[in-house]
């Protein structure tokens, strides 16, 4: 099974991955499952995102030169195309296209799966989101909350997760305590935490990475996910791996 069909992304799917543990590589990822069984893909930021990730696509085409015939050109050299603001010398991050230019991607290429990186998490695998985040278009048709499960066991600390005090007060649980699935669960089923930001008609499906590395953990996180009704499926992945998919929860 591949990624897309355990998600349920389809053409013309408009997908938007938030949290931490894995959503470049999720995205890119998914654009190279859309290629490979003769489709199309646009993948995309709203937020920022590393040049080491840039270079994930074999092409990308800046916001300032995103025109429908620049962008479809792309398309037809290469099946996938990533669109990105402006590359900071400074830091090496590519700002997030505008909700407009996403718009105008759904409305040219509406066969494409349109993938988008909702939020950041600076490198960690676990977060809440803050106030400005995630920045979810309205077309979106999927929103994927993404947690490593390396973080189970780990303390709850700004050295392991982003936001470690957000967390502590959706979860009620005390900084420094070790993370469960409860925790990871009652963040991401919440409608301030994975679910924040939500468009109403958008399914929701939980992807729960590196679950190899503790699939007791995960498939705990994904029965506690699948009581909160919000939750479509939850997804037991290896994105790395030469088989990503491991399972799919459903309740």
């Amino acid at each position: 099974m591949t990624l897309s069909q355990a998600l349920g992304v389809t053409a013309g799917a408009a997908v938007a991955l938030v949290g931490g543990g894995g959503k470049s590589t999720a995205m890119f990822l998914l654009a190279r499952e859309a290629v490979a069984r003769g489709g199309r893909a646009v993948t995309t930021t709203t937020t920022r995102i590393f040049g080491a990730q840039i270079a994930l696509s074999p092409i990308h085409v800046p916001a300032t030169e995103a025109t429908r015939e620049r962008v479809d050109a792309a398309l037809a050299s290469h099946g996938q195309v990533l669109v990105i603001g402006e590359v900071e010398q400074a830091s090496g991050k590519a700002e997030g296209i505008s909700l407009g230019l996403f718009r105008d991607l759904r409305a040219w290429f509406p066969d494409a799966v349109l993938v988008n990186e909702a939020d950041g998490s600076r490198m960690r695998p676990f977060k809440a989101p803050a106030g400005h985040e995630p920045v979810i278009p309205p077309e979106t048709t999927l929103v994927v909350p993404v947690v490593g499960a390396d973080i189970f066991g780990k303390p709850l600390d700004d050295d392991h997760v982003h936001r470690a005090e957000l967390i502590a007060g959706l979860t009620g649980v005390a900084l420094g305590t070790p993370i469960t699935p409860a925790v990871v669960a009652g963040v991401l089923a919440h409608a301030n935490g994975g679910r924040k930001g939500v468009p109403p008609a958008a399914r929701v499906v939980v992807l729960v990475n590196k679950a190899d590395l503790a699939m007791a953990a995960a498939r705990e996180t994904a029965e506690r996910l699948l009581r909160e009704a919000a939750i479509d499926r939850v997804v037991l992945a290896a994105v790395r791996g030469e088989k990503p998919v491991l399972e799919v929860c459903r309740r």
